[in-house]
């Protein structure tokens, strides 16, 4: 079935509870999800995510839940029936067939230790160009992404596009999060040995992260496409440039086409971080006749 977006319930959450509240929520009033909520690493917007990625997962998005939102914030009864009818309206779409549309597997990982990234607003920039695009595209995120979120989503989900946000090491290597909040590393040998091993692997992945080229180069072989960064970029640079590429790709632009789209992109916007994308692909690709559908 079509899920209908979950960005107007984390924006509501977001908005008029503190993370302790959200917390007190899951323990007390949803069976089974305050332990699949991380620690205290996760920032609010994060967490916001997580639990509303919970809720939907496990059916949970229901008429309780806006009962609940009404006991908690009755002030708010308005914003709460527009939700409900967003839900409501969405769950009566008529979906395409999983089987017919490319799946995004959005990885998203922000260790404590580390400068905070706006990685929720990058997610629903995305997800906001590709809503037109149904039909063609399904989008699943992770949050507080470390080395088993990883995996699931390579060996579980066996994504068509793996999309990186976060941070990544001058080595090239993924910053992924520890359960305390810290930074796990996983080297761009690590990932390449991973992605190589799975009989189905991403036909592209993005990694939206600085310095991500050498990782980039190290996956190369593996896949059809890798876009990477070749240096330091900035937050906002890097959330424009992934929301054109997908639009880009959404219209079904060339691999080609997309990306010199996105870098147009940025300095449309007068972002002076046109030069760090780089696009890598494999010997018998090529960019510039190569369509995702």
């Amino acid at each position: 079935m079509n899920k209908p977006s979950i960005y107007p319930l984390h924006q509501f959450l977001l908005d008029r509870f503190s993370s302790s509240e959200l917390r007190q929520l899951a323990l007390y009033h949803w069976e089974g999800v305050s332990p699949q909520l991380p620690g205290d690493s996760l920032s609010h917007a994060e967490l916001c995510m997580h639990l509303c990625n919970v809720l939907q997962r496990q059916g949970l998005i229901d008429p309780e839940l806006f009962a609940l939102l009404e006991r908690e914030r009755p002030r708010f009864r308005p914003d709460i029936d527009k939700l409900r009818r967003h839900f409501q309206a969405g769950s009566a779409s008529a979906p395409a067939p999983d089987s017919n549309r490319l799946l995004i597997a959005f990885v998203a990982a922000n260790p404590q230790i580390l400068p905070p990234l706006r990685l929720a607003e990058e997610a629903k920039s995305i997800e906001d160009k590709l809503r037109g695009t149904a039909a063609r595209f399904r989008f699943q995120s992770t949050w507080g992404a470390g080395p088993d979120d990883l995996l699931d989503t390579l060996v579980d989900a066996s994504p068509d596009i793996l999309h990186f946000a976060g941070h990544g090491g001058t080595n090239g290597a993924l910053l992924l999060q520890t359960a305390d909040g810290g930074a796990h590393p996983v080297a761009p040998a690590a990932l390449a040995k991973l992605i190589a091993a799975r009989p189905w692997r991403p036909r592209l992945v993005v990694l939206n992260c600085c310095y991500s080229a050498i990782l980039a180069n190290a996956l190369r072989p593996h896949v059809d496409a890798v876009v990477g960064m070749r240096g330091e970029v900035p937050d906002e640079a890097a959330r424009q440039f992934a929301v054109q590429l997908y639009r880009a790709l959404a219209q079904r632009d060339s691999l080609a086409t997309a990306f010199d789209t996105a870098r147009a992109a940025l300095m449309v916007h007068n972002l002076a971080a046109d030069h760090l994308p780089q696009l890598t692909v494999r010997s018998d690709v090529d960019p510039h006749r190569y369509r995702l559908f």
